[in-house]
């Protein structure tokens, strides 16, 4: 009998431990409970094609976390200290301060903390804004132009302020580039100097470091004249896209400087004559 009742306990314990204990943690850092809170970076709109000098590369950066205890696992304060590199060192690529302010009552288009689109919203600017409900919050903002570094740290001010809330890639802030010629940049987590690291803390004060999907590489690359549909070759496809646009309201090249393959500024039908002479006629290839 003694023996019946110890077996019990132990096929209890291995069915309830794994709910109670391994998948209620994430396996990289107890402290952040359930499902890991994940840091992501990106290049948005994604297929962004260089345009020229003085360029502006957003990369926006989400946060996803969950919070199976608000009065826990909401994110109370984050250090988020990021690098990043690129591949053509002979050519401009920085992060402006002009363009990566922190303040979004100067101006808000120039703010990282900003709303990317319509749909896709900027929480810090929600929570802290010019239309806010007049929560507060700590922010430190670093920017390294020379050491090519970001820092963002941010901690409520006041008990009352509300905590990040929980969810799935939720715009935390954009980062703006400005880039003067083709390259790969690539960004990634890094140590602030000295000892800044990329570091979560639940609203008990408690401590964790966030997955991440980095390094993010993304390639700021000149568009090719002449292929509208964006399909990387030029050929009939393109001159029944650019038709579609121009006679049936089909949606435009992106950028619109690749349907223009005479290059005298604007798209209209003189672009389908140039790109049929190229394909068909023995012309050379649309360039500006």
């Amino acid at each position: 009998m003694k023996s019946i009742s110890v077996f019990l306990v132990v096929l209890a314990t291995c069915i309830l431990w794994p709910a109670d204990i391994s998948l209620a943690a994430c396996p990289e850092d107890p402290n952040d409970h359930s499902t890991c809170d994940t840091l992501y970076s990106e290049l948005y709109p994604p297929d962004a094609m260089f345009t020229g000098a003085g360029h502006l590369a957003q990369v926006p950066v989400f946060i996803t976390n969950d919070i199976p205890n608000p009065a826990i696992d909401s994110i109370a304060a984050m250090t988020i200290p990021l690098c990043y590199t690129h591949t053509n060192p002979a050519e401009y690529c920085s992060l402006p301060p002009y363009w990566n302010r922190s303040d979004p009552y100067t101006s808000v288009s120039r703010c990282i903390f900003r709303h990317l689109d319509d749909t896709t919203h900027n929480l810090f600017l929600d929570m802290y804004g010019p239309s806010s409900p007049g929560w507060y919050y700590d922010f430190i903002v670093d920017i390294s132009t020379a050491e090519q570094y970001f820092r963002l740290s941010w901690i409520p001010s006041m008990p009352s302020s509300p905590r990040w809330p929980g969810g799935s890639r939720q715009l935390a802030f954009i980062m703006t580039f400005g880039v003067e010629d083709t390259m790969t940049v690539c960004v990634d987590t890094c140590v602030w100097p000295p000892m800044s690291y990329l570091r979560f803390s639940r609203s008990d004060a408690m401590s964790y470091t966030p997955r991440d999907n980095m390094p993010s590489c993304f390639s700021i690359f000149s568009p090719d004249i002449g292929d509208c549909n964006c399909d990387g070759i030029v050929d009939i496809g393109d001159v029944v896209y650019l038709l579609g646009y121009l006679y049936r309201g089909g949606p435009p090249p992106v950028p619109p400087e690749v349907g223009d393959t005479n290059c005298d500024g604007v798209v209209d039908i003189g672009d389908v004559v140039r790109l049929i002479g190229y394909l068909y006629k023995g012309e050379p290839p649309p360039s500006c």
